[in-house]
């Protein structure tokens, strides 16, 4: 089914299957906001009902819960519909613990390899801008390994048992045009099918794989607390990250939660916009930057700095990240538009070597699937 385009969030789309009503996009924006008190009284009980498989969708149930509970709006609520955002806020909390305990796995491991890592998206934003982990839904691991580690931490995590769809390896040509290697866990019980997304750059792009400055990236880093060899992105880059994720890869399937975690981010007195604007231009995100910052300004009020809006309105002109918005979108026909999109903004000189490196992975892909029907219970 076709994507939706509420206006309040323009130009980015939802699912069909995440349409929410005006009326519930306001009302959330009072609830989810940091600056604001949920409005009263909240949705009847019959609107819930309607609106929930929406909100499970956009990743808010258990923020929502806790807002909620932490106002005179709890009160106001039909007791099954406190009863079941009570549910989704203590499944979201085991499930949160029963990540955390992977992930110890997955640190010990890597820092036994030598592979120090990186925190990005949800597993990141969870420990900067949310009062805990519960409140954050995280539906797999994002991890970010420095480019020469990558061989390493993909040999750590398949000693358990982690398993790669792709017969490519981190290394020569894959690191050279794409961005992350995908690994399932294959164990029985409840770490199966949970997802690591190996990452050794941030956008997933080629163009982009060229341009990222990697030491950038871990000289504004932070240690991540009792993990071993673990690493927070500064703000400034988990907030562009968010805007690139959503921009060029989920420009018709838009999350409200990446919306909350913008807003969030933003609102961090100690994010450094010269920094950020600076990450923007040069990693020429300047679009997807601005476009996601106003999509949450108007649905959130996140509060923006005049010269920065000023500088990103300079920024959004460019012509590759005008040719790059949407290039991952998971919609029919993306492996085309993004070797279409990639062709076009990278130099001439490096097409030929890209051409052959599509060939390539166009003869894998039978073998691919041959693999994974094998791997199939």
């Amino acid at each position: 089914m076709a994507p939706h385009f509420p206006p309040l969030v323009a130009p980015f789309g939802v699912a069909a299957d995440a349409v929410l009503p005006e009326p519930w996009l306001a009302w959330l924006a009072t609830a989810l906001r940091p600056d604001a008190a949920p409005a009263s009284p909240p949705p009847a009980e019959a609107d819930w009902e309607a609106a929930w498989p929406a909100l499970d969708r956009h990743g808010l149930l258990p923020l929502l819960r806790s807002r909620l509970r932490e106002s005179i709006a709890w009160d106001a609520l039909a007791p099954p519909v406190r009863e079941r955002l009570d549910a989704a806020y203590y499944a979201n909390a085991v499930r949160s613990f029963g990540l955390e305990e992977e992930l110890e796995r997955i640190a010990a491991a890597l820092a036994a390899a030598g592979a120090a890592f990186m925190l990005l998206k949800g597993l990141a934003a969870s420990r900067l801008v949310y009062a805990s982990l519960a409140e954050r839904l995280v539906n797999d691991l994002d991890l970010l390994v420095r480019p020469d580690d990558a061989s390493a931490a993909v040999a750590a995590l398949e000693a358990l048992n982690y398993r790669s769809p792709s017969l490519d390896r981190p290394r020569g040509w894959l690191q050279r045009y794409r961005a992350e290697l995908p690994l399932v866990c294959a164990d029985q019980g409840p770490r199966r099918g949970l997802l690591v997304e190996l990452h050794w750059s941030l956008v997933e792009s080629p163009f982009h794989v060229a341009t990222l400055n990697a030491a950038e990236l871990w000289r504004t880093a932070r240690p991540a607390g009792h993990l071993p060899n673990a690493w927070l992105p500064d703000p400034a880059v988990l907030l562009l990250h968010g805007a690139a994720h959503l921009a060029l890869h989920h420009s018709q399937s838009l999350r409200l939660i990446w919306l909350v975690d913008l807003d969030r981010l933003a609102r961090l007195p100690s994010l450094r916009w010269d920094l950020v604007l600076d990450l923007a231009e040069a990693w020429r995100l300047g679009l997807a930057l601005q476009a996601s910052l106003l999509a949450a300004q108007r649905w959130l009020g996140t509060p923006l700095p005049p010269q920065a809006l000023d500088r990103l309105e300079a920024l959004a002109g460019d012509p590759v990240a005008r040719a790059t918005w949407g290039v991952g979108d998971e919609q029919p026909g993306r492996w085309w538009r993004r070797a279409r999109a990639s062709w076009r903004v990278l130099p001439p000189r490096a097409r030929p070597r890209y051409a052959a490196w599509l060939a390539g992975r166009a003869a894998l892909r039978p073998l691919e699937a041959l693999q994974a029907r094998r791997r199939k219970p």
